[in-house]
């Protein structure tokens, strides 16, 4: 069984986080205000007075931005999915250095077990087998 603080363990614990994840929606909100465009308007007259506020959701798209109209009894919706699906990258990116330190922690487990086994294997071989005896010269 893993440690409680190994990678493996880690990664378990951010893979529940995902699955508990609720809406998510990429992209950032925006408060804006508008001038009309009606000339008699007081918005014409001074940029104090613009229409709003209109509350706007902008998301890149491939090479394109995206923008959506929020209607205002939606924003905290959408304020929270967007916080989800920040989340969401963020536990990806922890996921991924979790996995690779598990993956790195098996790589050097294999690695130390085949060194054990093998020097297991040269020390059995060493004290199984008698030392070469060395051959008697004659003497001269």
């Amino acid at each position: 069984m893993p440690a409680p603080n190994s990678p493996a363990v880690r990664r378990q614990h951010l893979l529940q986080q995902l699955a508990a994840l609720g809406d998510l929606r990429p992209g950032s909100l925006v408060q804006t205000y508008r001038k009309c465009g009606k000339p008699n308007c007081a918005c014409a007259q001074s940029d104090q007075h613009k229409h709003g506020p209109y509350w706007m959701l902008t998301r890149k798209v491939g090479r394109t931005t995206r923008t959506r109209a929020i209607p205002a009894a939606a924003v905290e919706a959408t304020r929270a999915q967007i916080a989800e699906c920040q989340r969401l990258r963020q536990l990806v990116a922890e996921l991924i250095e979790a996995s690779e330190q598990a993956c790195q922690a098996q790589l050097e487990a294999a690695r130390n077990a085949s060194e054990t086994t093998a020097d297991a294997q040269k020390n059995s071989a060493h004290s199984s087998s008698s030392p070469p005896s060395k051959p008697n010269s004659p003497a001269s």
